[in-house]
């Protein structure tokens, strides 16, 4: 039976006719590269012939336009070679600019009915067999229609037609199981149906039409039914089924009203007959192109691979070949939008952040113990028998520094007076910050009181420096971000300049976190 008819014009697919199941994009893909030599340098004139998988090829040239028909491998070259030259006529005939034949006209609805026609002029066959009594006659009376042909006083034929496709249904009522006219009947056939009674079977009688299909019509499809269904238990078919070893078999009951449908699906499947392709489906290809206008292409996308796959499922090239065109399209925007974001993204300039201004009061954390701080006191206060501490001192404090040990002490560094001991003063836990006007010292450290520790004479000159502007670079990468040592020294210039006065190691971690927050907000 005829499955497939394309047309192409300079290497590039023009029209597609599908009958049944055959190639699909894929596969004609492949035999494309099989034939190109043929369409690059054609041959006029000569229809060629090749078996490609479970089907048959024929191809054949006139002009610039290049002819494909697929067939079941039971056809012969005979009658092809004809039906090729009247399609090309035809083709010719209707379509002079040939890129025209895909739109909407008289000459398109013509040339559909007669490729139409060609395909019930082939005559394809579906052959009757099986031991006599099993029900053949009341299947051919079943499926038949239109008028009946006799040829002969034992073999009859009529026309079956299935979602527009056409065949000729033959009974053969030879009461001789074993007759030789067997052969000749099955031969040629598209489908050869072996038809058997459940209920009253032979093996031996079987087995002989199994090897008449296979000597005589190998390349036919073959559909085995068991009728009379109803007159078997469930057990029995169980034991059929063993009895024959044929494990694919259908069970029917030729008398029950649905038997007719269920005989349909049975021949739709084992031709592999393309079903028709939903009556919607132009309508939801055009509700995904409104998606894209919409601006909501990656659920245009979804909907394109999605009806693909239904395409792909009932075989129907043009849809596929046009959804899989759309499909690419679409991705090769989707790919260039996202790359210009990208871009964006690297070239946007980066925002320095604005000045830090604390709004609630800043306190300094408790220091360890009492008897590990010095404390700056103004050098009017003391008195060199007995240093004292007046409560306004307390005020003037330069620095706090850990001591290394309980009676070492960290001195400050002055280059005008002289050292001298000092008792450690006791202060409270937690200092809270004063104004500028309270915290500046009035008068220099008296670093004379320092002068009997020579250790102390070493430490000052290896004060502990740290850098701001490398810590809090530091920080903020800890914390995920980043930010160069040009701006995180910008950005410590003007934390100065926000508090009026030296900034800590605590001022740096507040302005990290501070810096984090801000540019995860943004």
């Amino acid at each position: 039976m005829l499955r497939q008819l394309h047309i192409f014009l300079e290497s590039e697919l023009l029209f597609v006719k599908d009958y049944a199941m055959a190639l699909g994009n894929d596969e004609l893909n492949n035999v494309k590269k099989i034939i190109q030599k043929y369409i690059d340098m054609p041959m006029p004139g000569k229809t060629f012939q090749r078996a490609v998988s479970t089907f048959q090829i024929f191809h054949r040239a006139s002009g610039n336009l290049y002819f494909l028909f697929i067939t079941d491998l039971v056809d012969s070259l005979q009658y092809l070679d004809e039906t090729m030259i009247k399609t090309i006529d035809k083709f010719t005939e209707l379509f002079p600019n040939p890129s025209k034949v895909n739109e909407p006209s008289n000459a398109n609805n013509e040339f559909n009915e007669f490729l139409n026609q060609i395909q019930k002029d082939l005559h394809s066959k579906i052959a009757l067999i099986g031991p006599a009594y099993a029900g053949k006659t009341t299947l051919y009376n079943l499926l038949r229609r239109g008028e009946e042909k006799i040829h002969m006083d034992f073999a009859k034929t009529s026309t079956l037609e299935i979602d527009g496709i056409s065949f000729d249904i033959w009974d053969f009522q030879l009461k001789d199981n074993f007759s030789l006219l067997w052969s000749k009947f099955v031969r040629g056939s598209d489908l050869v149906i072996l038809l058997f009674n459940l209920a009253n079977y032979n093996l031996r009688m079987l087995d002989h039409f199994l090897k008449l299909h296979k000597m005589e019509s190998s390349a036919s499809k073959l559909l085995i039914i068991g009728n009379k269904r109803d007159l078997v238990e469930d057990g029995d078919i169980r034991r059929i089924k063993n009895e024959l070893s044929i494990s694919d078999f259908e069970e029917i009951s030729l008398n029950v009203p649905a038997a007719k449908s269920e005989i349909y699906q049975h021949i739709m499947k084992a031709l592999s007959l393309r079903k028709k392709i939903p009556s919607n489906f132009p309508e939801l290809i055009k509700n995904a192109d409104d998606l894209i206008l919409e601006r909501k292409k990656v659920q245009a996308l979804a909907s394109y691979k999605e009806l693909l796959n239904i395409s792909k499922s009932y075989h129907n090239i043009i849809y596929t070949k046009a959804l899989e065109k759309k499909i690419n399209e679409l991705n090769l925007q989707l790919k260039e939008e996202s790359e210009k974001r990208k871009e964006f993204d690297r070239t946007k300039e980066f925002e320095i952040a604005k000045p830090l201004k604390f709004t609630r009061r800043v306190t300094v954390k408790p220091l360890p113990s009492p008897d590990s701080s010095v404390q700056s006191i103004n050098q009017q206060s003391l008195t060199e028998e007995k240093p004292t501490a007046s409560p306004e001192s307390l005020k003037d404090l330069v620095s706090f520094q850990k001591l290394d040990k309980e009676k070492d002490l960290k001195p400050i560094k002055s280059q005008k007076s002289k050292l001298k001991i000092i008792k450690p003063i006791s202060i409270p836990k937690q200092v809270t910050k004063e104004s500028k006007a309270e915290t500046k010292p009035t008068a220099k450290m008296p670093m004379e009181l320092f002068g009997q520790h020579e250790k102390l004479k070493e430490d000052i000159r290896k004060p502990l420096v740290i850098d701001f502007t490398k810590e809090l670079q530091k920080l903020i990468t800890q914390k995920g971000s980043s930010l160069s040592l040009k701006l995180c020294e910008n950005l410590i210039t003007e934390l100065e300049k926000s508090l009026e006065r030296p900034i800590t190691l605590e001022d740096i971690e507040l302005a990290s976190n501070f810096f984090v927050k801000q540019e995860q907000m943004t």
